[in-house]
């Protein structure tokens, strides 16, 4: 079984020393994710490498894998959705300094504390990961359900008012 991380992190320490963390988090403990989620089972298995790129920019490489329970948007019923992310992150201080990072890093503004719950980093980026309508890969619904846009459904067309007239005139 792999370790709880910290619950706190200096993360620009981490990079200059080249620091990895690894280990477990419990869906239940973050309340952001779990809004949209149909349940709170699960746990996600994190993996994050700090380090210093060869321009200098402090980063952290992470991996992040969870299967969490959604509704389906289609059914609603409750489905089984598998996500496993990787992602680079630059850490930086100040806003002023996303225009100049290299197009491989997201930014990742640290606010003025030194330091930071790893937790709510990888909250952040498995929210992102979410489909915005969860569904399930197969056909969920019944096929009478189910309409293709091929077919057209006609309308009954209403009784032109000039409908009357003609009438009289094919009477003459």
């Amino acid at each position: 079984m792999r370790q709880q991380l910290p619950k706190e992190i200096d993360p620009l320490r981490f990079a200059h020393s080249g620091l990895t963390l690894a280990g477990e988090i419990p869906v239940s403990e973050m309340p952001r994710l779990c809004e949209v989620l149909h349940d709170s089972s699960g746990v996600v298995i994190v993996n994050m490498q700090f380090d210093i790129d060869s321009t200098g920019t402090p980063y952290l490489n992470g991996q992040f894998a969870v299967t969490v329970n959604l509704l389906c948007e289609r059914c609603m019923e409750p489905m089984a959705h598998s996500i496993k992310l990787s992602t680079m992150l630059a850490i930086i201080r100040h806003e002023g300094k996303i225009e100049g990072l290299a197009e491989q890093y997201e930014p990742w503004l640290l606010s003025d504390t030194k330091l930071v719950d790893p937790a709510e980093v990888v909250e952040d980026e498995l929210i992102l990961a979410l489909p915005l309508v969860p569904k399930h890969d197969y056909p969920c619904l019944p096929d009478a359900l189910w309409q293709a846009g091929e077919q057209e459904i006609e309308a009954e067309k209403p009784a032109s008012p000039f409908a009357v007239l003609s009438a009289l005139k094919s009477k003459k």
